[in-house]
């Protein structure tokens, strides 16, 4: 289906493709993919608006704590920063990283950079008059004072305010927050949906979606137990949007023995 889409959007576009630069009224998939250790910067070829499609992060040597994780677009350097590391960021991972990079005409970029503990909710200032809505291109968070086992990820917007979280089962660690995000006028958009289930016993779930491309407004991903079991080491975290589902991956070593988790997805399908 990947591969039929990025054909179609080819065939239409194919002038526009050459130079780099995204379509009127149509998106292009720019994704990153590989294998690497601490932070890395891979290239991308498409200009325009990135907007959050997917990201995936897989430990290739078992589990560990986590310090940092980052898929934050830098359009100014024509590359992704890609992180997943613990301490000392010398454990090998796999990753992919995609966004629909769209014509950004009538988009209002923004970004917001904080530090937090545990959970945060601030106002959002740069919300433009007129019917936008709040869509991720990209975050990075990592704990001010080591690594941790993880008990939730997430950013999210409501009422033009930012959520983040990122901590571990007591939420008492600070952490310093970056997150990348577009209004986009609603006209641009299709269906905004939201996606709320909890998953036993696996790392990995599967959410049917509509149709289409989409692009990610907020999510989480929430260890739901308490006390010692409310919180752990990572391999697996990602959200991957894939034709008509959702891929979620959130879990350790062996999540069949680890407490429930749920996750939050808020997407976007393009117009």
């Amino acid at each position: 289906m990947k591969k039929a889409r990025i054909l179609t959007v080819v065939t239409a576009v194919a002038g526009l493709l050459a130079s780099g630069v995204a379509a009127a009224g149509a998106a292009q998939l720019d994704e990153v993919i590989g294998a690497a250790h601490g932070t890395v910067f891979p290239g991308v070829g498409v200009f325009g608006t990135p907007l959050l499609g997917r990201f995936q992060y897989h430990f290739t040597g078992g589990d560990h704590h986590i310090r940092q994780v980052a898929a934050m677009p830098l359009p100014q350097q024509s590359a992704v920063e890609v992180t997943f590391a613990d301490e000392n960021g010398d454990d090998d991972y796999s990753y992919l990283v995609a966004h629909e990079v769209v014509d950004p005409a009538g988009i209002v970029p923004a970004s917001f950079h904080g530090t937090c503990k545990g959970q945060c909710t601030m106002p959002l200032s740069t919300r433009p008059a007129g019917d936008f809505v709040f869509v991720l291109s990209g975050f990075r968070f990592g704990f001010d004072n080591g690594d941790h086992h993880l008990d939730m990820i997430g950013v999210s917007e409501s009422g033009s305010r930012l959520t983040v979280q990122y901590k571990d089962t007591n939420g008492d660690d600070p952490f310093t927050y970056d997150v990348s995000y577009a209004w986009v006028p609603r006209s641009r958009l299709g269906f905004l949906v939201s996606v709320l289930n909890t998953v036993h016993a696996t790392g990995t779930a599967n959410a049917a979606a509509l149709g289409g491309e989409k692009v990610i407004r907020g999510f989480f991903l929430d260890n739901t137990a308490s006390g010692d079991a409310g919180d752990n080491h990572i391999r697996d975290l990602g959200i991957q949007a894939e034709a008509t589902s959702f891929d979620v991956q959130y879990g350790d070593d062996n999540p069949a023995d680890s407490a429930d988790w749920r996750y939050l997805i808020q997407y976007a399908t393009l117009a």
